[in-house]
């Protein structure tokens, strides 16, 4: 009984640390941005804070909220991005005063 307890321990423990070895861990940042201008496959964005910067948006990140997946001059977004300033997801952001939840011909 004390060897079947010893081996569970064993698989237990030994098995998910090695899975982990191979993975890679992106710790994501988010921020929130007006748009400047696109540069080729660069966004570039002023933070709130005043910060300029420029996001790499390629094929796999997720852009919602925009019609063709083009942000223009002025919009409002919150991106999540890498490290190394890769964007991994992109949502534009509405103002508030059209988030009452009413379509706007009921009123």
């Amino acid at each position: 009984m004390a060897l079947l307890l010893a081996f569970y321990l064993v698989f237990v423990a030994i098995i998910p640390a090695s899975a982990l070895e191979g993975s890679q861990t992106t710790a994501a940042t988010v921020i929130k941005a007006d748009v400047l201008y696109w540069e080729g496959e660069e966004l570039i964005v002023k933070e709130f804070s005043g910060h300029e910067e420029r996001l790499l948006v390629t094929a796999e990140t997720k852009i919602e909220g925009v019609a063709a997946g083009r942000f223009k001059t002025g919009d409002k977004i919150l991106a999540q991005i890498t490290d190394d300033r890769r964007a991994l997801s992109i949502t534009l952001q509405l103002p508030d005063g059209g988030s009452s939840g009413i379509p706007p011909g009921s009123r």
